[in-house]
């Protein structure tokens, strides 16, 4: 390696180094100065409105719910007293017609058919010398 190589190489890790230093100082003086500053009457607002919200939601825990409708007895029709529901119609499934997709590629027309319709040709005769 020559000299001017390494000298590029060492130059360009110190200006890393200087560079990764000057962000993570940066980064520590952006911690300080991100404390929110909020004061103790904001605070008590805010601690009153939580106040009330949970209070108006112990109150609606504390209220009872509406009475429920009685229940149907067993074995009386739902409804007004009319005759049993028609039972349902039968239910057929009737199959789809199929789909057929052709797809066409090119390079399946070459002539190659051709020559093995003649291979198959051949299989049953016999060579006689």
């Amino acid at each position: 390696m020559k000299r001017t190589h390494a000298l590029v190489i060492v130059l360009a890790v110190a200006v890393a180094a200087v560079a990764g230093t000057f962000a993570a100082l940066r980064t520590a003086q952006l911690r300080t100065t991100a404390t929110p500053k909020v004061t103790a009457a904001q605070i008590a607002s805010q601690n009153r409105a939580l106040d009330r919200a949970q209070a108006a939601l112990n109150a609606q825990l504390r209220r009872q719910p509406p009475a429920l409708p009685p229940l149907p007895r067993v074995g009386t029709p739902i409804g007004s007293g009319a005759a049993a529901p028609a039972p349902a119609g039968r239910v057929v499934y009737v199959r789809p017609k199929p789909l057929v997709r052709v797809i066409h590629r090119s390079g399946g027309e070459t002539g190659d058919d051709h020559e093995l319709s003649q291979q198959s040709s051949n299989i049953g005769s016999t060579f006689d010398d």
